[in-house]
């Protein structure tokens, strides 16, 4: 059983390599976390099936490619509705953000003011313009009042990694003159 088996320290382990590098060899694991190749390959063929691990991504400056990160919040109706779950769904496995010129990065539903937060690149703020009134009119009967949207100025941390031009947050710092 997967569950229990988290609590092990190995697997936290193994878990905490496979966070800060995923591309590492599995040898280098291994040997990191002091655990035979074997074991390791099998730990974490078992935590991939139990979906514990869903799968392993580049994380990406979308700036340096031309893309902008925005960020949706949504306020929705207090009972999530199995209608609303199924028209998300099908929405999500579909492509259709894809479809629509934006790379979602997290759709998270959370507790607290807002219920939905969605971030997503898109290549210019009429494409990101778009699909957020696409979501609006696709969603409306389910809002409690009309989501917004943000332009993200800078990330900090992302995906858990450190950006690695972090001091950059120093350009947002407001220049003062004497």
């Amino acid at each position: 059983m997967v569950k229990k088996d988290l609590k092990n320290s190995k697997n936290l382990d193994l878990l905490n390599c496979l966070l800060e590098n995923p591309t590492k060899s599995i040898n280098k694991i291994a040997e990191k976390i002091n655990m035979y190749r074997r074991t390791v390959l099998r730990k974490k063929k078992e935590l991939e099936d139990s979906h514990v691990i869903w799968g392993y991504t580049a994380v990406i400056d979308e700036s340096k490619i031309g893309y902008a990160l925005y960020v949706a919040l949504f306020r929705i109706k207090p009972i999530l509705s199995k209608e609303f779950a199924d028209l998300v769904i099908k929405r999500l496995t579909t492509g259709a953000p894809n479809k629509e010129g934006v790379r979602v990065i997290d759709i998270l539903y959370v507790n607290g003011y807002h219920d939905v937060i969605i971030k997503f690149s898109a290549l210019d703020h009429t494409t990101a313009r778009r699909y957020y009134e696409t979501l609006r009119s696709t969603y409306s009967d389910y809002f409690l009042e009309d989501p917004s949207l943000s332009d993200v100025n800078f990330s900090l941390v992302k995906e858990g990694k450190l950006n690695p031009e972090l001091e950059k947050l120093y350009d947002f710092v407001p220049k003062i003159e004497d």
